[in-house]
């Protein structure tokens, strides 16, 4: 039999966070030692709490561990991050996830002692499963440089090459501390990176949300009620009409490019990098490139830099391997597979 892949999953729950938390939980594939999470999609205690809230509803023995309640310096200047650490925000996460509110709690010891401790005791055979910003990986780091030999791989959503969401050019989890994904992307981990480029070619339809409704196990019941909520709340609008019809001309760029103009479906972001591990053939496309992380402020900070053309001529070494596309269908299915369970494995 295959040895089941160790994992730490580090999170911010949010939506697509328990997605990927119930998959993790119900894959035989995966041995989730540990989840440690962190301030990002809300304030560190309203993500602990939907962590909880999770692990309850679920009925799992996987510890949990508080981690960073702020960034590690980004939000020095107010004016940089002005909503950080958000509090509230009208979104498709919501501030809580509507399960009862939980009554167990999270270990006392903190997330970023609790992965510096596993990774030293371990054999170097844990990949740490990133879908947050990367404050506890990055402070675990600067606490102990030792570490960096010691982790198998990081598996990492966030990001974008083209794509981008909270500004013109930076997605969330990178942009809500630049510096500590900049640490991370600094060592010489081997690294695979799920960017909004990926991500978005893996959604669930409005459709298949109610096919998974029908499955009628809580876990599917709860995945497809925020999967609607997601598909409402990522709705945009073209920014003009000649965007919509050069999107919707077949052949052209904008049709590849435009993708998340689309409003019957939405990306289930985190649960992709889940997926991964559980079936890396879900990314159908990796590129070898050197990563960056852009900490100058300006329109551009925390924007990911993938050297996808070698502009550095070979200078710089391939740092990660950066997805760039992803197969719906097979998504979709792991989904359908693994929430059909009633029972996580741990």
């Amino acid at each position: 039999m295959e040895d089941k892949k160790k994992i730490i999953l580090d999170c911010d729950p949010g939506s697509d966070d328990a997605i990927a938390i119930m998959l993790a939980l119900f894959s035989e594939k995966l041995d989730v030692l540990g989840i440690t999470v962190v301030n990002g999609n809300r304030i560190l205690p309203k993500t602990l709490e939907n962590t909880l809230r999770m692990k309850q509803f679920l009925g799992s023995s996987v510890p949990v561990y508080a981690g960073c309640v702020e960034p590690l310096v980004c939000n020095l200047i107010p004016e940089r991050k002005p909503e950080l650490p958000r509090v509230t925000k009208n979104d498709c996460h919501g501030d809580y996830l509507k399960l009862p509110e939980a009554t167990i709690g999270a270990e006392p010891q903190h997330a970023v002692n609790y992965l510096v401790d596993t990774l030293m005791e371990s054999d170097g055979d844990i990949t740490l499963v990133t879908v947050g910003p990367l404050t506890n990986i990055a402070m675990a780091i600067r606490m102990e440089p030792r570490i960096v030999g010691k982790i198998k791989e990081i598996v990492s959503m966030g990001g974008g090459h083209i794509a981008c969401n909270i500004s013109s050019s930076a997605e969330f989890n990178y942009w809500a501390d630049p510096e500590a994904a900049k640490i991370v992307m600094d060592t010489p981990v081997p690294k695979v990176i799920l960017p909004l480029d990926a991500t978005w070619k893996a959604c669930i339809s409005y459709d298949e949300a109610k096919e998974l409704e029908r499955i009628g196990t809580p876990a599917a019941k709860f995945a497809a009620e925020l999967a609607k909520l997601r598909i409402e709340g990522l709705k945009v609008n073209d920014v003009s009409e000649h965007n919509f019809e050069l999107r919707h001309t077949p052949g052209t760029v904008a049709e590849k490019v435009l993708y998340r103009y689309d409003t019957d479906r939405a990306p289930i972001h985190d649960a992709l990098a889940v997926a991964y591990c559980i079936d890396p053939s879900v990314v159908t496309e990796l590129v070898d490139c050197n990563v960056d992380i852009d900490i100058s402020l300006g329109l551009c900070d925390g924007r990911m830099v993938a050297d996808v053309h070698n502009t550095l001529k070979g200078s710089a070494p391939v740092t990660a391997k950066v997805a760039l596309n992803a197969d719906s269908g097979k998504f979709v299915q792991m989904l359908f597979e693994h929430l059909s369970k009633t029972v996580p494995v741990k």
